[in-house]
């Protein structure tokens, strides 16, 4: 019915002691590990900088200065505007 009570198996300690996986590598295979962990890195910080450069853009857009952009109304307007600061 009860038996004898058995061992804690998850208590125990491995038998191996934990190795990192970087100090089982060779120097020119940690320093190939760095190399492509830093280019990553970077394409990560860049995709986040082209993000966050365009939810700027998005987020507040400029009023239309040009005049290709502009209205015949707005066209006309700045036209004016010119002429009169120029005549002084």
């Amino acid at each position: 019915m009860c038996g004898t009570p058995k061992a804690n198996l998850s208590a125990q300690l491995p038998k191996t002691p934990f190795r990192s996986f970087m100090a089982s590598m060779t120097l020119a295979q940690r320093k190939r590990f760095a190399e492509v962990a830093n280019r990553a890195q970077d394409r990560r910080e860049s995709r986040e900088s082209r993000a966050l450069y365009r939810q700027r853009l998005s987020s507040n857009p400029k009023p239309a200065t040009n005049l290709y952009k502009l209205n015949l109304w707005g066209r006309l307007k700045q036209f004016c505007a010119q002429t009169v600061n120029l005549m002084g």
